[in-house]
Order: structure tokens, then sequence, then C-alpha cells
């Protein structure tokens, strides 16, 4: 099966409607300086302010100051997310003399959309998309630099955060939200979450019995899922920093192999998220691992008392690092000369800052926040406070434009070895292969 981002965002969502993730996204560590800013920051998404430059205690939601305008913004949202954007939208119109126009464009035809209308001066000024689309944006003149023109400080948002939100030395976009896989079980099933592989390979041995419809496990195998066990041991898929791809590596084949070998067997044939998805939100299987858009739906099930919890810890030291995202409200190349580019701004800075509107976000839509007073605090939902403390252990999905060849062929590997059809090393090499080939072509 071809993975391209547009199939690997349908198998990440599975059938659940009401989840209000449009999209999935990635997040990286290390520390960093924005541009056009003085201010060093040096945070992780657990939201300690010991080390910051600045005050928070200063700073509340960011109010509008650079005049009136009629700005326009994009997203891909389903129903709730909508809904919850529609109430920003006037919370914020209630506070300046500036207009907000809102278009919800189909996720499938989200990408041909800015393709068509930006180039020609028809685009938005403001576009909410996953922060690993930078690279392609970048490249394509889709964006607009806003480094020096934006007045939230680095202490208000995560590293990872402000990593995602530049690109090549640009301020590209405004980050509020983060996402990644974690993992679920049934409280009516499972006790105590597991701490260890070991631990959660018990649990899935006393219900997998196939024969009467149950297993051990749910979890859709598809790349971005896999990510967390294949990077487990220290390497990466593929290194877009550095352009280095580790689909071979030691590494990646040690973290893959508990997928194949320690996961599998427990689960149902059909890798596909649908299959994986119902057979824990009928109540048939104990365990399941995906992300926040899966979460609204699980709730509702009357079959699941759903509980998250982080990864366990893996053998030899291994740790659970999925591909994680961060969701930006990108600066459109609009905002280099349109009139509005001022309110514009006023927008995305009251929204990133305003932690009102965040811990809806976080309350009613399982969104993720990246404010430092928020993200991985008591006040957030159990299932919100657990992404955001998964996501402090994960790597950023790539940005780098290469990433994008990559997808199709690894996930092809494990898909195929998840089969049974070839072993997981030449499936791999095989993938290898391909992508090095797809890059010199």
């Amino acid at each position: 099966m071809a993975y391209d981002r547009r199939t690997l965002l349908k198998a990440m969502a599975g059938t659940s409607a009401a989840g209000l993730l449009a999209g999935c996204g990635g997040d990286g560590s290390g520390n960093t300086t924005e541009e056009g800013g003085d201010d060093p920051t040096t945070l992780s998404l657990g939201g300690d302010t010991s080390d910051l430059p600045c005050d928070l205690e200063d700073y509340g939601t960011i109010q509008p100051d650079e005049g009136s305008g009629e700005v326009t913004l994009w997203h891909a949202r389903t129903d709730g997310g909508t809904s919850l954007l529609e109430d920003a939208k006037s919370s914020w119109q209630n506070n300046t003399d500036s207009s907000l126009t809102l278009s919800r464009i189909p996720q499938s035809n989200f990408q041909a959309k800015l393709q068509s209308s930006i180039p020609s001066g028809d685009g938005p000024y403001l576009f909410e998309w996953a922060h690993d689309r930078a690279g392609n944006y970048d490249a394509n003149g889709f964006l607009s630099d806003q480094a020096g023109n934006i007045d939230i400080p680095n202490c208000m948002l995560t590293e990872v955060a402000l990593e995602a939100s530049a690109y090549d030395g640009k301020r590209i976009g405004v980050p509020w939200a983060a996402e990644t896989v974690t993992l679920m079980y049934n409280k009516e099933m499972v006790d105590e979450p597991p701490e260890t592989l070991s631990d959660m390979k018990s649990i899935m041995e006393e219900y997998h019995d196939p024969e009467n419809g149950t297993y051990g496990l749910g979890y859709a195998i598809n790349p971005y899922n896999v990510s967390g066990f294949a990077q487990a041991y220290g390497e990466e898929v593929y290194n877009g920093e550095e352009d280095t791809l580790g689909l071979t590596t030691d590494e990646v084949i040690k973290g893959l192999r508990i997928v194949i070998d320690d996961l599998a067997p427990y689960m149902p044939n059909d890798p596909g998220g649908d299959a994986q998805l119902s057979v824990f939100q009928e109540g048939n299987a104990p365990l399941y691992i995906s992300g926040p858009w899966d979460v609204a739906g699980l709730q509702d099930s009357n079959a699941v008392d759903l509980g998250l919890t982080t990864m366990p810890s893996l053998p030899e030291g291994g740790q659970f690092r999925p591909y994680t995202g961060v969701k930006l409200m990108y600066f459109a190349s609009k905002m280099d000369n349109g009139s509005a580019a001022g309110a514009a701004r006023d927008y995305a800075e009251w929204f990133a800052s305003n932690e009102t509107e965040l811990l809806r976000h976080a309350n009613e839509g399982n969104f993720v926040p990246v404010h430092t007073k928020l993200a991985g605090q008591d006040q957030l939902p159990e299932a919100v406070k657990t992404f955001a403390l998964q996501v402090q252990n994960g790597y950023p999905m790539p940005k780098n434009p290469k990433m994008d060849q990559v997808w199709g062929p690894y996930g092809d590997a494990v898909t195929s070895t998840f089969n049974g059809n070839g072993n997981l090393e030449d499936n791999l090499e095989t993938a290898a292969e391909n992508i090095r080939e797809s890059w010199s072509s």
C-alpha cells in the first residue's frame, strides 16, 4: 500500500468521526533562539518555568494593537474543531475592529487549494496545518517570514513549539498545539497500566483469544504510529537537518522488531486503522495505541472506560520516541504586502497567548497546548496531559521536503513484514533503496 501523506493521515484518523484534529504533526528538542528576538529558550513540554529568561507572570493574552483589517484564515478541521474556531473568532472580534473570515477546506483538497490560490494572490493571510509541511511550503513560496514582527515572548511557548515555528532562519507561523500517539487502555479490563513491555505482554496474553473475537492490542500499522518503536534506541528514521536516512540501522531494526515480534502476534490480522480501532472500541481488546484524534469517540463508547498512560519502558534501555507534531497558524505570503497583515498578526498572537481559548480547545477538543503555562499542567484533562507528557519524548516530524519520499517505502516495509511478506531487514533495505532512488530522480 502506498503511503502518501494524505493516506497516512486517513490511517491515523481511523473511523473516529468525532476526532477534531486535522492532520498529524511533530516536534523536536534542543535549545533554540527565536529569530528576531534576543531571549534564548530552554524549555521542556512539561511546563517547567524555573529557568525562563522572562517572567510569564508579566504576560497575559496579547491584545490587538496593529489596527483593523479583514483577515482570512483557512483550516481543515472537522465539525467539532470548526465550532471551537468559530467561538474563538467571535471572542476575538468582540475585542477588535477587525474581522476574521474562516474558510473550511476539505482535508483531501487542502494542499491543492493552497497551490492554486496562494501564487495568484487569492490565498489567505493565515492557514492551519502541521509543522512538517514547512519545507515544502517555503520551497513553493507560500510563506511569509515574520521574524521581528511577533510580540509573543519566547518563554510563552515550549521549546519544541518554537523550533516548529521556524524554518531556515525564518519565523513562518505561530504554534498553538501538539500531538503524538500514546497507550490507551480499558479500565474495565486493566487494573494498572503497564510500566514495562513485559507488563504489557502479560496483559495482552491474558485477553488474546482470536477464536472468540478478542485480542490483546489494537494498533494501526502505519509509518507514523510505529515511529516510536523505530526510534526507541536512539536513531531516527530520517534526520531532516542532517539529511541522513536511518531506516536500515541496527537501532531502527531493533525497535521495529518489537512491533513485529512482541506486538503483532496479539493484534488483528488486518493492520488497517478501522480494524485495529474497532476491537478496542467494542471492548474486545484491553490496549490500544493511537493519538488525540480517537479520544472523543472512545470516550463516547459504552464498551470502554478509557484510560491513558505514557508508553511503557522497553528492554535494554529503550524509550518509545514517536514522531510528534505541532499545529501551526502559518503566515501565508499575503502577509508580505496585504493591507490586513497587522490584523492577522494580532489574531495569531491573541489566539496563541489566550489561555482561556487554549484550555477550551483542550477540554472540548483534546488539543494539546504548547503554551508553557498550560503544557502538561494539572488544569488539563487527563487525556491531554498524558499526550503532553508523551510529546516530551518524541522526535519532530522532519520539515525537510525529502521526508515526503520516506513515508511510502518505510510504511510499505513495515506493513509487508506485518503481513508476512518478507523479513524486516530485507524489506527495510528495499525501502531505503527506493527512497534514495526517488531522491536522485
